[in-house]
């Protein structure tokens, strides 16, 4: 199932225009690197719903989403995870009706397949968000269930007889609900229940996907941590007894104590919510945010931490947000142009699978109501983007559409880009296990990242003024410069390297 990549020729390029420089002063040779073919990728979140549509009804669908699967490729990101695509009576789709098909408002399942293919075909990994907590209430097995005890469906539920938190009446009966009562909770000690799950997982991995993103992992057994880890387990070993190669991340929305403890379970990623908007400002954000001089130490602390707390043998998932959270650039600000960016880069030196929400990389702002996270891509013009998600309050674009920023070469499309291309061309940066070097200046982050024989020397300035460090390297390979209309550039010569504000440099 897994698949070699070849994109480390558009990455190259891309780096290229970062104008880094090498001792003597002239451009830096990029080395080409093998990506390697595993689990540690660029993820890059879509909603469906909202990204792509291809046959003018303003509603996101799989032909639309093929199409755009070049400027994915050319983004850097390696993998995609999919929000839930199964039919659904609602516009999120995390209450399913039909665990093997493909919800009409998306195209037919042969769509899929296609943009399955072609995907594959650009190197690219899908994995499938995995609602097995619970079911929709027009699901045909919760229907039948509600016939009472004598249904053969009846188990598939949990049910008592007398009113709880988490339950809701139905005849004489209560059924647990603890999200929606919309959505009724699977009894996941049901045998017959794990067996419809791993035939569901069978379903799709035979077809072809690369794994599934598990939804809502602390509600499995509410309130219960050592029955969650005992059944991820399971969930964990079946998956892999299907398909060796069958990548899975849960998500954990947790403390990191807890999010820790869930890896004992064996499975490959947990997403760290620390580090997201969905906990506060977050912890990329909280560091952006301060006005102190101590911002690159905190962040090489934090990078340390993240090593020691859960080990080199953990595949991390950071991210900045998602589609229950804030978005990064609603926390930062879209008139703080370079921290925002500086997000990005500083999410792209972490170790392990980093992941992006559609959007982000065109600075796509929502809060508040679930619905205005999710809005609709913005490609070109306002006229062409999908339907707002019902139930939305509010939608803006303050940032501009791709096309423009496809055009501008300080945008932050165009930074993201290079952040995530530069991961790729360098593996050592998520793969390597990390020295933090004293700088003898609190803003100013060195990391030496190393991977079997490989390292690297990353060095972050997160201040807003040009800062020089002296050095003793081989070579300045690549920079991520926040602001190229300002300053000197990200410069190597002489044995000092020259760092703009909110600049980022890969050493040799």
């Amino acid at each position: 199932m897994r698949r070699y990549l070849s994109l480390f020729l558009s990455a190259i390029l891309l780096l290229s225009l970062c104008a880094c420089q090498t001792p003597e002063g002239g451009k830096g040779g990029l080395l080409e690197e093998h990506i390697p073919d595993d689990n540690v990728r660029n993820w890059y979140e879509i909603f469906v719903y909202s990204y792509a549509d291809s046959d003018g009804d303003r509603i996101g669908d799989f032909r639309g989403a093929a199409e755009k699967l070049e400027y994915i490729r050319d983004l850097g990101f390696t993998g995609i995870w999919l929000m839930p695509i199964m039919p659904s009576p609602s516009y999120h789709k995390y209450d399913v009706t039909d665990y093997k098909a493909i919800d009409p408002a998306y195209g037919t399942m042969e769509d899929f397949q296609a943009f399955l293919e072609k995907a594959h075909d650009l190197g690219i990994q899908v994995i499938l968000d995995l609602v097995v907590n619970h079911t929709s209430n027009q699901h045909p097995w919760f229907q039948d269930a509600k016939a009472g005890e004598r249904s053969q469906y009846r188990d598939y539920y949990n049910w008592q007889n007398h009113p709880g938190e988490g339950y809701r009446q139905l005849g004489s009966a209560y059924y647990e609900c603890r999200f929606v009562s919309e959505m009724p909770d699977l009894n996941l000690d049901n045998e017959a229940v794990r067996a419809e799950i791993v035939d569901i997982m069978k379903f799709w991995l035979d077809m072809g996907v690369d794994g599934f993103r598990l939804d809502a992992v602390t509600s499995y057994y509410t309130g219960d941590s050592g029955q969650n880890i005992a059944f991820l387990s399971w969930l964990n070993e079946e998956a892999k007894r299907l398909d060796p190669d069958c990548y899975l991340v849960g998500e954990c929305w947790a403390d990191e104590s807890t999010i820790a403890g869930y890896y004992t379970s064996g499975l490959d990623s947990f997403f760290y919510f620390p580090m997201s908007t969905g906990s506060g400002k977050g912890e990329i954000a909280g560091i952006l945010s301060e006005e102190t001089d101590a911002r690159g130490k905190r962040y090489g602390e934090l990078t340390l931490h993240l090593e020691e707390r859960f080990g080199p043998e953990a595949l991390m998932a950071p991210f900045l947000d998602n589609h229950d959270t804030d978005r990064i650039a609603q926390v930062i600000g879209v008139y703080a142009p370079e921290r925002l960016k500086a997000a990005y880069g500083m999410l792209a030196m972490m170790r392990g699978g980093t992941y992006v929400y559609y959007g982000g990389e065109i600075g796509m702002v929502g809060s508040g109501p679930d619905p205005n996270k999710r809005l609709g891509m913005f490609w070109t013009t306002l006229p062409e983007v999908t339907l707002c998600p019902p139930g939305t309050t509010q939608a803006q674009y303050p940032m501009g559409s791709v096309a423009q920023q496809q055009e501008e070469e300080n945008s932050l499309l165009r930074y993201v880009q290079k952040a995530m291309n530069l991961r790729n061309a360098f593996p050592e940066i998520a793969r390597g296990t990390s020295q933090l070097l004293d700088s003898g200046d609190g803003d100013l982050c060195v990391l030496r990242r190393t991977a079997e024989d490989r390292s690297l020397t990353i060095v972050l300035n997160l201040s807003d003024v040009q800062k020089e460090l002296p050095l003793s390297v081989e070579a300045l390979l690549a920079g991520l410069d926040a602001d190229l209309t300002h300053g000197e550039g990200i410069t190597y010569k002489n044995g000092t390297l020259s760092l703009d504000p909110w600049g980022i440099a890969v050493l040799r």
